[in-house]
Order: C-alpha cells, then structure tokens, then sequence
C-alpha cells in the first residue's frame, strides 16, 4: 500500500493543477522549480501512476487519476488548516480563562464586581464554587486549580502577590427596644453581656480571631451563638425578635438591609473591619489577569493608606469596563 503524503506534497500537486507550470508552482509556494519536480516524481512513484501529463518537462494535462488526487487533496489541506486553526483559538481561550477560587464569606460587593466582569466583551472568567476556608482558596491558588482566590486580608503566603481590594467596618444588628439602638455608636465593650448570633461562614476566622482578641483584652469573652445558615437568617432572627440577641455585619451588607423593627448602629473599634483581597501568583504575567486586576482596582477604590504591590495593569478590560 503507498505511503501517505505529506502536507507539501500534497499542496505541490493542488498549485501544480492550478499553473500547469512547475515554475510558477516553485515561484508561488518559495521553493525551487527542482524541489517541486522531486516532489511529484517522488508522489508519482508512490502511487504507481502518473497524476500529471508532461512532455519535455513542460504539464500539458491533468489525467483523470491526477483530478480526483488534487480534488482530495484541496479537501485534506483544508482539513489540516481547521485542525490548526481550532487547536490555536482552543489554546488561546485556555490561556485568556481566568479561573477565581473563594471561600464561603466572600465581601458580596466584590464578588458582584467579579460577576459584572463576566458580562464584558472578550473575557473569560470562571467562577468556582466557594471552598470551606481561605485556606482552601489559597491551595487551590497554588495548586493552579485557580488563576485568582479572593479571600481575606492580610495575605501571607511566598509566591503570591496580592491585592487589597475591600475595608467594611462593622455593624451590630439590634433588636426592637435594645438599649442601645439610639446610640450613633458602639464600642465592643458595649456588647459585654450580649449574645452575638452568627453563622458558620459570617465571617473570616482572621476577623472573627480578631475581634474574640479585643473582646478578652477588655476583660470578657463573647457569647457567640452559631446557630444559623447564613448572615441572612442571622439578622432575620434579630429583627423579628424570633431569638434573643443581637448579630454582627458590614457596613455595606446592613445597606442592603429592610429592617421592620431592628436597628443597625456602627462599631467604633476602628481595627475591626472586614479586610478582603485578591491574591494571585506572581509568577502569572499574562495580559488578561493584568487587565482583570486593574479593573478590581478602579471598581473597588482601595484605601490609599493600605500599601498593596501594584497591578500590572493592562488598560484592554478597563476601558470595556468603564465605557
């Protein structure tokens, strides 16, 4: 059985069948007009017949074997054309895919920023599910499972760069006929002899450490109750009165708040805030995640008085996303 032909082979024949001149076919394809000769004899031998009538070196047909061989071959070359073409936008989509890892308690303000970027034209952004902990969000930042974790600051891992993206302060949720639901603030020493309601995810285990921290330097332990799904049903139970305590959110989340009877009051502990940022690997200098950072930047208005390690920024995705 002949051996098949390669590519070159292939597209000698085709140009050959198109000029009927050897020398133009070598002109055309930037190759010698001996090259091409070498290359049909060669096809021709493997074959076993003739796709070409010469005489004195000169094409003067094609013979009715040669039509259905340049036929096909036209076809193959195609073929071969639509491989190449669909592997590179298939590798070009891979590298322009931005996979953005979370935990449960991710800042919903800048998780609807991530989600907005996903509607702008040419990005590709995945979002996964959320992981248990920033811990898991970290590995699978690490692990290159993910391209970006969103997590809570500060971040402290070798290998990554990172963001500071959100500071929320916080709110404490309080019921009808609180003692202190007409104070313009409170303090955490206020909230000495208060049950807290939460949940498993309200907050990072860094914010969370931090405020059962000052609550002990000022002499007391707080009465955290972990009884609810989400900060939802945790302000629900507050502000009908279904359980007895007050809870505890960001300024940003009470915002969205429709209270009928609870309060929201402001903590003054200016150290406790909810921190969030977006960690990335510094090895990573593609233009999309670039892009991607400097739009989390301009959308989210960081603290200037955080010191942060600068974006790359590229301005394709700004612009799309600001026009």
């Amino acid at each position: 059985m002949p051996s098949s032909p390669d590519p070159l082979d292939l597209q000698c024949a085709v140009t050959l069948a198109e000029t009927l001149s050897f020398t133009d076919t070598a002109n055309r394809l930037h190759m010698t007009q001996p090259g091409v000769t070498a290359r049909i004899n060669r096809v021709e031998k493997n074959l076993g017949y003739k796709l070409f009538e010469r005489r004195k070196g000169m094409v003067k047909a094609i013979t009715p074997e040669g039509f259905i061989f340049v036929e096909e071959a036209k076809l193959v070359l195609e073929q071969l054309n639509r491989l190449v073409l669909r592997a590179e936008a298939a590798h070009r989509a891979v590298s322009e895919t931005l996979s953005i890892s979370r935990s449960h308690h991710t800042d919903l303000q800048l998780l609807s920023i991530v989600v907005a970027a996903q509607a702008i034209e040419g990005s590709h952004i995945s979002i996964e599910a959320p992981c248990n902990s920033d811990e898991e969000a970290i590995d699978a930042l690490l692990t290159g499972k993910a391209d970006v974790a969103l997590v809570s600051w500060p971040i402290n891992e070798n290998q990554i760069a990172a963001l500071h993206l959100v500071h929320d302060p916080l709110v404490a949720v309080l019921p009808e006929n609180h003692m202190l639901r007409d104070r313009t603030e409170i303090h955490v020493v206020d909230l000495r002899n208060e049950q807290i309601i939460g949940s498993k995810y309200q907050f990072p285990a860094t914010l969370k450490e931090a405020l059962l921290t000052k609550c002990k330097s000022l002499g007391f332990i707080p009465g955290w109750l972990c009884i609810t799904a989400s900060p939802a049903e945790s302000v629900h139970l507050v502000d009908t009165g279904v359980r007895a305590g007050i809870t505890i959110v960001t300024k940003q989340y009470a915002k969205e708040l429709a209270l009928t009877k609870a309060t929201c009051v402001p903590i003054a502990d200016a150290e406790l805030a909810f921190e969030y940022g977006a960690a990335y690997r510094q090895s990573d200098h593609r233009p999309v995640l670039n892009a991607f950072l400097q739009y989390l930047v301009e959308k989210c208005r960081p603290m200037p008085s955080r010191k942060r390690k600068p974006a790359r920024a590229t301005p394709s995705l700004t612009r799309r996303a600001t026009g």
